[in-house]
């Protein structure tokens, strides 16, 4: 089909042929042009969604190494329930608004910090600096479910009643706004109100790349956190490759509760006696 524009009024006419008079102004034929729709084609060929294949297990172990490369810190972020109160070790922690003031946390659902929060409401944020490295071997490589994490660490409760540990440059105290939290699947991305807050230190915040690089030397090896029951019959022992996390268990993890990194990225230590866990 053809569409004919009238050059004297430019009423359009939708046919094989032009109108014998204009409707609009009366025009006769001769007073009407044909309209060149190939821009109009060509726009919508540009604009046009191109199609994205599924990724491949291939792809994905291409690519994963890209998101290994972005810039993280490493954060200690708390929460209460029921009169207990527990921390895990976060990297997924930035602030999305500055009026109001809101911080947004991702917490993988299967931890115990992930339940706290959704009973109470409320988190803790507190920022690690360099020289808090075991601190990352204290929340990062167990779960609150088989051992107090808070054993022989020196922490106040906040105005919140989440916990805030001595040890960290900063710290800041927020509700959960449910309304603008997300299901992202395997996680929650709650955004919290900070309601409270300050400064400790001015030293520089410890972050994931700074972790990795000095890790083996800046923490010296040790015993293994207290034994827990589960832990106790656990055979196997499995190494993270990115960040060196230790996991006991029949099999490795879904994913590293320190880097985030797939289960993939796990490897069976073979000799546990000189294992470290950092």
């Amino acid at each position: 089909m053809k569409i004919w524009r009238c050059t004297v009024c430019g009423w359009l006419h939708e046919d094989e042929n032009p109108p014998e008079h204009c409707l609009r102004c009366g025009a006769p034929a001769d007073k009407s042009e044909l309209v060149d729709l190939s821009p109009l084609e060509t726009d919508e060929e540009k604009n046009a969604v191109p199609a994205i294949n599924e990724l491949s297990a291939e792809d994905k172990k291409r690519i994963e190494p890209a998101l290994f490369r972005i810039s993280y810190g490493l954060f200690v972020v708390g929460s209460l329930s029921g009169g207990m109160i527990n921390a895990q070790i976060c990297n997924t922690v930035f602030q999305i608004t500055s009026a109001p003031m809101r911080v947004v946390i991702g917490v993988n659902k299967n931890n115990l910090t992930h339940e706290y929060i959704r009973n109470s409401g409320f988190f803790s944020v507190c920022v690690l600096g360099q020289e808090h490295m075991d601190m990352v071997r204290n929340f990062g490589f167990r779960s609150g479910r088989e051992a107090d994490k808070f054993q022989g660490i020196e922490y106040t409760t906040g105005v919140t009643g989440a916990p805030v540990i001595d040890k960290c440059i900063s710290y800041m105290e927020c509700r959960v706004d449910p309304q603008l939290s997300v299901d992202m699947g395997t996680h929650t991305m709650f955004v919290g109100d900070v309601v409270e807050g300050g400064v400790k230190s001015e030293k520089e915040p410890l972050t994931y790349a700074y972790y990795r690089q000095t890790k083996n030397s800046a923490v010296k090896p040790g015993p293994a956190p207290a034994p827990i029951e589960a832990a106790k019959n656990a055979v196997k022992q499995w190494r993270c490759k990115v960040c060196g996390y230790i996991h006991q268990g029949e099999e490795p993890p879904d994913e590293c509760p320190v880097c985030g990194a797939p289960k993939e990225e796990f490897e069976l230590v073979e000799d546990d006696k000189n294992t470290e866990y950092l």
